[in-house]
């Protein structure tokens, strides 16, 4: 008789995503400072420390002034200008949680002047963050702060969201994130198959394809929504995926790199090798030996 030694135990759910930090600047310019027409794969969050800051997105111009803070999405075409001598505080981060990622895309409002709600809320984090720039030492202290400061500020980011979530597109929404979901899980199952038991999923057609399949979607429309709620392509979403998976497998010494590459889908070593230095510029021996030596 099999007993079940945990049938009445109560459980947290299992996490599974990263929260990336891009590192931040503080920064003092001029009023003739400008920068032209850009767009990140990541949040870009601006804080103004003193003077006035001009920001176009989206053919409006919001003008941010000191203590204004300002989100921009991933993929928003932005420029930025100083109007007076300006002091600003600016940090990137990413989040590999589909449904959490389209729903700060969707909710989030770009701008937040001093005294606003979530202006109020996540100063006082945002002030932390910007004091460690100081902080010449970056030991393992500071990356727990600031791990801590930024989940904090991202708890607000999500609440936000969610009062200012609206449901005119809510069907395409799902859509989008349901094809997000099934990329991340195949991605997982994928990787945790090769590593664990050394084989290789026989996938009978491309991932994407497979992913947009699954929601009864014809490949153009599944692309275009996509697009629409993510501001990058199913591939491009895919390509992220797999380099925060190859970072994480590359920090472990114990897996060979040629291992990774077949965890990963690759037909060799040198394929991989090739598509991680589009992705860091680096080959994936030198990020493990940058990492390992830090």
């Amino acid at each position: 008789m099999i007993i079940d030694f945990l049938k009445n135990a109560k459980r947290l759910p299992v996490i599974d995503w990263n929260l990336t930090f891009f590192g931040a600047h503080e920064q003092a310019v001029t009023k003739t400072w400008a920068v032209p027409i850009e767009k990140h794969y990541a949040f870009e969050c601006i804080y103004v420390l003193s003077g006035k800051e001009t920001i176009i997105m989206h053919h409006m111009d919001f003008t941010l002034n000191s203590g204004d803070f300002f989100i921009v999405p991933p993929e928003f075409l932005h420029r930025v200008r100083a109007e007076s001598d300006l002091k600003y505080f600016c940090y990137h981060f990413d989040i590999d949680d589909p449904r959490l990622k389209a729903q700060l895309i969707q909710g989030l409002d770009y701008y937040h002047p001093v005294g606003s709600a979530i202006n109020k809320a996540i100063t006082p984090h945002l002030l932390k963050l910007d004091a460690l720039v100081q902080d010449s030492t970056f030991d393992f202290t500071t990356k727990m702060i600031i791990q801590i400061e930024l989940s904090h500020i991202l708890m607000h980011f999500y609440e936000a969201s969610q009062n200012n979530a609206t449901q005119g597109s809510s069907t395409q929404n799902e859509y989008a994130r349901t094809i997000a979901d099934y990329l991340k899980n195949d991605l997982t199952s994928q990787v945790l198959a090769y590593l664990k038991e050394g084989y290789t999923t026989d996938q009978t057609k491309p991932a994407v394809e497979a992913a947009i399949d699954h929601v009864g979607l014809s490949k153009g429309y599944g692309f275009r929504i996509f697009k629409e709620t993510y501001g990058i392509s199913p591939r491009e979403y895919l390509s992220k995926l797999k380099v925060n998976e190859a970072k994480k497998l590359l920090l472990k010494p114990g897996y060979a790199i040629l291992d990774i590459s077949s965890a990963l889908g690759y037909s060799g070593i040198s394929n991989f090798s090739r598509q991680f230095k589009r992705w860091t510029n680096i080959s994936p021996n030198e990020f493990r030996k940058q990492q390992l030596n830090k």
